[in-house]
């Protein structure tokens, strides 16, 4: 039933549009998937004309989607063929009707080619081809430019900047945990050498999970980080475990080695044999915390909601 309903409601969303939008009508479900996704109730038309009832129905949407892609990708000019868009080139009847000779000497050539600049990454994810992403991201993406931060000297404060924590999550791509896979956005910064001792600065910063970095603070994983962003790990037993930046292949420029991190011996970090003892215990759990916060805010306005409440005097 669910997958009817479904089917249904795509192939409602594909035919509500004009007669004059370019897109077959596969490509259309397939968009009309997307806006699913991120809200809409309706599929925008691809007609660009100023005068169509159903060019203009885009919804904000709170979905984000992290894609790291060379600078020349965005202009790609190579010609995207997209899933469902009948490829040029004679019709099945007219192919019937041709000699071996004719569709051999076919002058026209081929409909797409190898694209001229490497593939663009989902942080986390799959790969993007770049005449793709030239011609459904780029125009209407918010394009965040990647600044490595070279030699330059550490931060001083704990919270690195904005512009610091995007070189590191697009450089790491993932946890850097051995064989964990969270996307880098979904992660915590952290200090491989702790604050204050270590510095704030890019040969000291790596992307954790929440849980690796709990793991890693608290019960006995060393971890020793190179200026290029190769971590090492040593466990509680011994065994040795390295881990390289997510970008190493598609954008090696990432992975550039920045200024080596200076430890200040004056102020150690706690050793990471006695961190289990320091370890926080939680009473209740975050969804319980969460629930006694509403319950409690609810307490509060209650009598304001009783006053708003009461009948009007007879």
């Amino acid at each position: 039933m669910a997958e009817e309903a479904l089917d249904q409601r795509l192939e409602a969303m594909a035919r509500a549009v004009c007669e004059a939008d370019p897109r077959t009508l596969d490509q259309r479900r397939a968009d009309a998937l997307g806006a699913i996704g991120h809200g809409a109730a309706r599929l925008v038309c691809g007609c660009e004309r100023p005068d169509c009832a159903a060019a203009d129905q885009a919804s904000s949407s709170t979905v984000v989607v992290h894609v790291i892609a060379h600078e020349e990708s965005l202009t790609e000019d190579t010609t995207a063929q997209f899933d469902g868009q009948q490829p040029p080139g004679p019709t099945p009847a007219q192919l019937r009707e041709m000699t071996i000779i004719d569709a051999l000497s076919d002058p026209r050539p081929p409909p797409t080619g190898p694209a001229n600049t490497p593939p663009a990454a989902i942080m986390g994810g799959a790969l993007l081809p770049a005449p793709l992403l030239a011609a459904t991201i780029a125009g209407s993406a918010t394009i965040v430019p990647i600044c490595h931060p070279g030699n330059t000297s550490p931060q001083p404060r704990y919270t690195p900047t904005a512009q610091l924590a995007t070189f590191i999550r697009c450089r790491d791509m993932t946890c850097r945990f051995p064989g964990c896979d969270e996307p880098a956005q979904a992660c915590d910064i952290d200090h491989t050498i702790a604050y204050p001792a270590g510095p704030t600065q890019a040969s000291n910063l790596k992307c954790l999970c929440r849980k690796h970095h709990l793991l890693k603070t608290f019960w006995g994983w060393h971890d020793k980080q190179h200026p290029d962003g190769t971590v090492e790990w040593t466990s509680p037993r011994a065994q040795t475990y390295t881990t390289h930046p997510g970008s190493r292949i598609l954008f090696p420029t990432l992975c550039k080695p920045t200024a080596p991190a200076l430890i200040d011996h004056t102020d150690d970090p706690l050793d990471n044999a006695l961190r289990y003892r320091k370890m926080p215990r939680r009473n209740r759990t975050r969804a319980q915390n969460r629930t006694q916060a509403i319950n409690d805010e609810r307490r509060a306005n209650q009598p304001y909601a009783d006053e708003r409440n009461r009948p009007p005097p007879f």
